[in-house]
């Protein structure tokens, strides 16, 4: 069963996982910490926290997100969105897992020994970032799966932040019934599981047998101790408990994923945790908010890569689509798209196609030719500067609806609606003339310097370092 730990397995035989052995504080340090690496990293020694371990960005950048999907890193986008096209693999329930080595209840349970990290300096304290949480649809039975952000508030409780999505909607059931909700959060696995947690799948559609599909292999799973849900049995931490109806209590501040403290406090539902589970030697999975450069905007912009992926190769027909990338510097508001245009006004298309989606995070799309590097910001922006004409190549959509935690769009409510922005759209057309118009294309014929592709300074330096070493 592929798990947290095969995949650490993994990294670490290819030289892509950093371990950390000084002792390291969750509450001051690791926050900073995380945000300064896009590799996986994997702190020893935990202070405070005897006999834990804490470890995350696991799958910021393509190289690590080729590992879990084991493929080639310019194969990520393109395979991910064909195991998402499959279906789902409904999971294998078994007695028992790993999950149950240790069993928690009563007094026993106490939040605040695990390692939780404190993400950034004006937080309302330790908050748990990387927990999929389990609801269950109370008429159908059915279970959703989201990563909501939990802040500890004492040994058994924490806030919890429902964005207005499927867990709310289950909530709202259980509460126009006054019934509490049950809630199982499920800490460290497989990271294809928190991909497919992020996926933005229909209401009504399992995350975990979406991570089936991912995975190659059903999920096993196990009942709770204490409530009625199925969790994955390989994972290392499961909190159980359940959330009380018409409770509200204080909530936050916590830097969202934009790096703004946008929501500030409020008055968020609140889990009341009944139960702890988790293996014997458990792991802390720690999914870092803050800054830009981290795993959480990387976890939701890959999915997102995969569904425009699907979405945009068929625009007007076909579409020579080459890669996708949503940076995680860009907050999931940007998207970027490769391809080679044939035809003229085809990039038109595409940036509607990629401004208008399943998902509201897409606000700035920019279409660029096959010679770009996606993953390159300078390369990126030389192309906006030498082969944009603003005056022709820019799409204005005006009065959106945008993401509501999108600081730059205006604030609306409306009954029922919640918490709501518009704002405007753009898209940016940096691709060459089309291959229909050959001679015009050539004169955007980039220049590369003599040598390009046969040789690297890298491989100059090591050749000089090993000559250097033999004398």
């Amino acid at each position: 069963m592929k798990d947290l730990r095969d995949f650490l397995e993994k990294a670490e035989k290819a030289g892509a996982l950093l371990r950390v052995a000084r002792e390291t504080d969750p509450l001051t340090e690791m926050g900073v910490l995380f945000g300064e690496t896009e590799h996986p990293l994997l702190f020893e020694r935990v202070r405070g926290y005897p006999d834990w371990q804490v470890c995350g960005e696991l799958v910021t950048t393509r190289a690590s997100q080729a590992l879990a999907l084991h493929v080639d890193a310019a194969q990520v986008v393109a395979e991910l969105a064909r195991r998402m096209q499959q279906g789902t693999v409904p999971g294998r329930v078994v007695a028992t897992g790993p999950v149950k080595e240790r069993v928690l209840t009563g007094l026993d349970v106490d939040l605040r020994a695990l390692p939780v990290v404190v993400h950034s300096q004006e937080d309302g304290g330790p908050y748990i970032g990387s927990g999929m949480c389990v609801t269950k649809d109370p008429d159908t039975g059915i279970q959703n799966v989201a990563m909501l952000r939990l802040q500890i508030q004492d040994r058994a409780r924490t806030g919890t932040a429902f964005a207005p999505r499927h867990s709310w909607m289950h909530y709202r059931k259980y509460e126009a019934r006054g019934e509490p909700m049950p809630m199982a959060v499920v800490i460290g696995h497989h990271p294809l599981l928190d991909v497919a947690t992020n996926s933005s799948v229909p209401y009504g559609v399992d995350e975990f047998q979406v991570a089936g599909a991912l995975l190659g292999e059903p999920v096993e799973m196990v009942p709770c101790e204490t409530v009625d849900l199925l969790v994955p049995a390989h994972a290392e931490i499961v909190i159980e408990g359940v959330v009380p109806p018409g409770v509200r209590e204080e909530e936050g501040p916590f830097g969202e994923f934009q790096c703004y403290y946008l929501t500030r406090k409020r008055q968020c539902p609140v889990f009341e945790v009944r139960a702890v589970t988790m293996r014997r030697d458990a792991l802390y999975r720690h999914v870092q908010a803050t800054p830009s450069t981290v795993e959480h905007q990387a976890l939701v912009s890959l999915p997102m890569e995969a569904h425009l992926w699907q979405r945009i190769r068929d625009v007007d027909g076909f579409i020579d689509l080459k890669d996708i990338h949503v940076p995680p510097w860009g907050a999931c508001f940007l998207v970027l798209i490769k391809f080679t245009p044939h035809l003229e006004e085809q990039a038109k298309s595409v940036l509607l196609a990629a401004l208008s989606s399943s998902y509201v995070h897409p606000k700035i799309a920019i279409a660029l030719d096959d010679d770009i590097d996606l993953t390159d910001p300078r390369d990126v922006f030389w192309a906006v500067a030498t082969r944009v004409d603003p005056s022709r190549d820019l799409i204005q959509v005006p009065h959106a609806r945008i993401h509501p935690l999108d600081p730059s769009g205006r604030l609306v409510t409306a009954p029922g609606a919640g918490h709501q922005r518009v704002g405007g759209k753009l898209g940016i057309d940096a691709t060459k003339p089309p291959t229909c118009r050959p001679k015009d294309r050539e004169e955007f014929e980039r220049v590369r310097p003599m040598g390009y592709g046969r040789i690297a300074l890298q491989e100059v330096l090591g050749a000089l370092a090993g000559l250097g070493g033999s004398r």
